[in-house]
C-alpha cells in the first residue's frame, strides 16, 4: 500500500492499493476512486454500545470500506476540510480530541473515552481512543506541534489546542485551575500531562 499526503496547509491523502489490500474511512471522506475497486459501508460497532459511543465521540454510525480485488493497483483519494496528519499504531492506542478520527489502513477500533479530567479542563466530556495495528489518519489544523516526554516530565496544555495522546494513560492527565489563566485569556484551566509518552497539538 502506497499512501501520499498532497498538498501544502489543507493535504488530502491519495491511497494506492495493490491487489488484496483494503483501507477504511470516515464516510463523506472519499473525494474519488477508481474504477475497479470495490466500496461498500459498514458499521463502525458491532454492538449498540460501541454504535452509540461512535455518535457521542463525533463518528459517523458507518464507516466506508474500500478494497482491491484486481491484479492492478487501484487510487482513492480521501480529504477533509482542516489538515491531515498520521499515527503508525503497532498494536497500541492514542486518546484523541472528539471527532479527529478520519481513516486508516485497517480496521481498527474506535470507542469513546468519558473523561472527566477532559470536561472540567475544557476538552469536553468524551474524547476517542483509537486502538490497532495500522496507519491512523486524524484531522488536523495544520501540522502538528509534537512534544516528546521523558518520564515525570509535565506540561500544560489549552484545550484548544490538543489534538491526541501517545503511549499516555488517562491516570498522567489532570485539570490545573489558575485564575492568572483566566484573567490573562487563557481559560480557566490547562490541561497538566506528565510523561512519558508524546502530545501532538494542532498550532
Amino acid at each position: 500500500m502506497n499512501c501520499k499526503l498532497i498538498g501544502s496547509f489543507v493535504k488530502h491523502l491519495e491511497i494506492e492499493l495493490s491487489q488484496g489490500e483494503e483501507f477504511y474511512a470516515e464516510r463523506g471522506a472519499v473525494i474519488y476512486i477508481d474504477e475497479g475497486l470495490d466500496m461498500d459501508t459498514e458499521l463502525s460497532g458491532n454492538s449498540l454500545g460501541k454504535l452509540l459511543g461512535s455518535k457521542l465521540s463525533g463518528e459517523s454510525l458507518f464507516i466506508v470500506h474500500v478494497y482491491n480485488p484486481t491484479p492492478q493497483p487501484r487510487k482513492l483519494a480521501i480529504g477533509s476540510h482542516s489538515g491531515l496528519t498520521h499515527f503508525k499504531l503497532s498494536h497500541s492506542e492514542i486518546i484523541c480530541r472528539k471527532g479527529a478520527f478520519m481513516a486508516s489502513s485497517r480496521r481498527v477500533d474506535v470507542s469513546t473515552v468519558l473523561s472527566i479530567t477532559g470536561l472540567v479542563g475544557g476538552m469536553g466530556a468524551l474524547l476517542q481512543r483509537v486502538r490497532g495495528d495500522a496507519t491512523v489518519f486524524l484531522q488536523s489544523y495544520g501540522d502538528p506541534v509534537i512534544i516528546t516526554l521523558t518520564p515525570g516530565q509535565s506540561i500544560r496544555i489549552d484545550e484548544n489546542h490538543f489534538l491526541a495522546l501517545e503511549g499516555i494513560p488517562e491516570s498522567r492527565i489532570s485539570a490545573k485551575w489558575s485564575a492568572r489563566n483566566f484573567l490573562g485569556g487563557e481559560g480557566l484551566s490547562m490541561i497538566s500531562v506528565t510523561g512519558p509518552g508524546k502530545v501532538y497539538l494542532n498550532p
